[in-house]
C-alpha cells in the first residue's frame, strides 16, 4: 500500500461538503498527513483568479505558493476556509488551503499530481468530481460521520 503523505480534501464557503472535510481531516490526522482544503467555491467567475496574478501587483504571483495559511486566505476573502483550516490545525493536523483557478475533476487531479503522497477526498455522487477510477481517490459519502 502506498504511503498517504498529503490528504486533499473538497470543500466549500458552506457546509455542504462537511462529511468530506471531518473524514479527510480524520485520515489526515491518523496517517500522519498534510491536509489540503480545496476549494471549490473560490473560481466563482472565469474571468478573475482567486488568487493574485501578474496583473494584481508586481511579485505577488511568486509570493503565493501551492498552500495557503488561515492568514493568506482571509486577505483572499475566503474567511470560511480560512476558519475550517483553524478547526484542523485545533485538532492537530497540519492543514492548509487551496484556491483553484477552476473547480472541476482535471484541475483538482493535476493538482494532487503535484503533492507528495496525495490522497483525493471527494463527496460521492457527484458526477462533476467522480473519481472512482483513481486508486488514489476515495469517495465520502453524505451521511459520514
Amino acid at each position: 500500500m502506498r504511503e498517504i503523505r498529503t490528504v486533499i480534501a473538497v470543500t466549500g464557503e458552506d457546509d455542504r461538503f462537511g462529511p468530506v472535510r471531518h473524514a479527510a481531516t480524520d485520515r489526515a490526522r491518523s496517517e500522519h498527513a498534510t491536509l489540503i482544503l480545496y476549494d471549490l467555491d473560490a473560481s466563482e467567475s472565469p474571468l478573475e483568479s482567486p488568487l493574485p496574478t501578474e496583473w494584481s501587483a508586481e511579485g505577488t504571483e511568486d509570493e503565493v505558493g501551492d498552500r495557503l495559511g488561515p492568514e493568506e486566505l482571509d486577505a483572499a476573502g475566503r474567511a470560511a476556509i480560512a476558519e475550517q483550516v483553524r478547526e484542523a490545525r485545533a485538532g492537530g493536523v497540519d492543514a492548509w488551503g487551496w484556491l483553484p483557478n477552476q473547480a472541476d475533476r482535471d484541475e483538482l487531479i493535476a493538482y494532487a499530481s503535484r503533492q507528495p503522497g496525495a490522497h483525493v477526498m471527494v463527496p460521492k455522487g457527484d458526477e462533476d468530481l467522480s473519481l472512482e477510477d483513481l486508486p488514489e481517490a476515495e469517495v465520502v459519502a453524505a451521511g459520514t460521520r
